[in-house]
């Protein structure tokens, strides 16, 4: 296994700095000492970082922490709890002590005066990014160009939990360069805003087999009316939008199968879209390209490809069994608290 790397230095203290402040503080007692360093590191190997990449703020770490799972810990869910509460707790006591932004490296004035600019609270969040990592390294806005973003994606993505993809550069930029046009004393320069990524090619909607189309339609249908759940509980017609979203869903999945090399005059109607073994090899797909964790459109999709099954009765109880277990499997990945996106917000 590849050795990680730890020679980017991070932009603010470290876990490993708040060790060595914890082995020099006289005011810890030897057991609170010895149980914060165990659970820092505990969680540490977890995240699969070193302590010298991981920034000893609780809002940095409260997310990718919200994500690890006791049982691929090898521990039970109360040590696990344990761990972050101790972690917590030195944090917070790291924070008082060494006068620790809670909120990251602060802004130098002349980009406080900036960000201080900015309307839209989107545009600002967006931007802050790159703003507080040029803040930290010195870089002055008008020296900002396409080698300052680079460093700027390499750290986010070394050091936080936020994405550091193509798309995560273009909003980056895009901010930035809406912000050349609207923000007094905002720099000249613009940053490249990379192409949108394709979308996964495959069949549209007028190319997929009549009796497959014929079955979602009548699906897309049933929830324009009031109807029940198999425990009685009564549902309001779905919105529009709703409808748009969950069609478009099942075109992609049939798009994702099609690329599986899945032929689609195979998927001649819902019951064949939804059969079972079908569904756990595209939702392997989907899985593998995400990583160790499954994304939250999985998550979701598999509810939905369950209810869907629940209420055409496209399957017998069986499939729609196995669906179900597929769907519980995948629910025990969904993170808890704020997403990615909203912590990126605040």
């Amino acid at each position: 296994m590849q050795e990680p790397n730890t020679t980017k230095p991070l932009i603010e203290p470290s876990v490993a700095d708040l060790l060595k402040a914890m082995a020099a503080s006289p005011e810890l007692t030897v057991g609170r000492r010895r149980h914060w360093t165990c659970s820092l590191r505990v969680i540490a190997a977890a995240l699969g970082k070193p302590p010298e990449l991981l920034p000893a703020r609780w809002t940095a770490l409260r997310q990718p922490m919200s994500r690890l799972h006791h049982t691929q810990m090898g521990v039970t869910a109360k040590t696990l709890a344990n761990h972050k509460s101790n972690v917590q707790a030195a944090l917070r006591w790291f924070a008082k002590e060494e006068s620790v932004s809670l909120r990251g490296s602060p802004l130098s004035p002349e980009w406080a005066l900036l960000r201080d600019g900015i309307a839209d609270y989107r545009t600002r969040a967006n931007s802050y990014s790159l703003m507080r990592f040029c803040s930290a390294k010195g870089i002055a806005p008008e020296a900002v160009d396409e080698s300052a973003l680079d460093a700027c994606i390499a750290y986010r993505g070394a050091t936080t939990a936020l994405k550091a993809n193509t798309a995560a550069r273009r909003r980056i930029a895009r901010s930035w360069n809406r912000c050349v046009a609207v923000v007094p004393g905002w720099p000249s320069q613009k940053l490249i805003e990379p192409p949108l990524a394709r979308t996964l090619a495959g069949p549209d909607w007028e190319e997929l087999p009549e009796g497959l189309r014929r079955d979602i339609d009548a699906y897309l249908a049933h929830l324009t009316q009031v109807r029940r759940t198999s425990g009685g509980k009564r549902l309001a017609p779905c919105k529009p939008s709703t409808i748009k979203v969950r069609k478009a869903k099942l075109v992609a999945f049939v798009r994702k199968a099609v690329s599986l090399g899945v032929p689609i005059d195979s998927l001649a109607s819902l019951a064949d879209l939804l059969e079972p073994e079908l569904v756990e090899r595209v939702f392997d797909a989907y899985w593998k390209e995400r990583g160790e964790y499954p994304s939250i459109y999985l998550i979701e999709l598999s509810s939905l490809l369950l209810s869907i099954a629940r209420e055409t009765k496209c399957l017998d109880d069986a499939a729609i069994a196995r669906l179900d277990d597929m769907r519980a499997v995948l629910e025990e990945y969904r993170p808890v608290g704020l997403t990615e996106k909203n912590m990126a917000v605040v």
